[in-house]
């Protein structure tokens, strides 16, 4: 399974990034314990995880693709206090987290960085990356 991980860094600011794991089993997100709430990490984790099922990295061999825009916009007041979803259509991919868990700083910079990744990922079909699946290589 394709799985996205994600880690709250402590000491030091550092700004978050996006990695990709050696082992090409998913990414890990590290973010700032100051960019990211403790309750976040997990919630971020299993979201991240979700949406990514219908996503796999180019092979090296094909050309980038389009720039799809991703957007993480923090909603005021949702309705359930740890409220977090994702929107994907046409016009790209819209995250959105509850002003709590994420701060603006960070929702800034994972859209900068998700945007900048987009060309370099490819949409797959549902059970792509379930074991057996149909992933590239197998």
């Amino acid at each position: 399974m394709w799985v996205m991980h994600v880690e709250r860094v402590e000491g030091g600011y550092t700004k978050p990034e996006i990695i990709d794991l050696g082992d090409g089993s998913g990414c890990l997100f590290r973010l700032h314990e100051s960019d990211l709430s403790k309750d976040g990490v997990n919630i971020l984790a299993d979201l991240l995880t979700e949406q990514a099922q219908r996503w796999a990295p180019r092979p090296p061999s094909s050309p980038p693709g389009p720039v799809i825009p991703v957007r993480w916009e923090r909603v005021p007041n949702p309705p359930d206090p740890l409220a977090i979803g994702v929107e994907e259509d046409a016009s790209g991919i819209t995250y959105t987290v509850d002003p709590d868990l994420l701060s603006q700083r960070a929702a800034d910079y994972l859209s900068r960085l998700d945007t900048e990744r987009s060309p370099y990922w490819q949409r797959v079909p549902k059970g792509y990356h379930d074991e057996g699946g149909t992933e590239a290589g197998e």
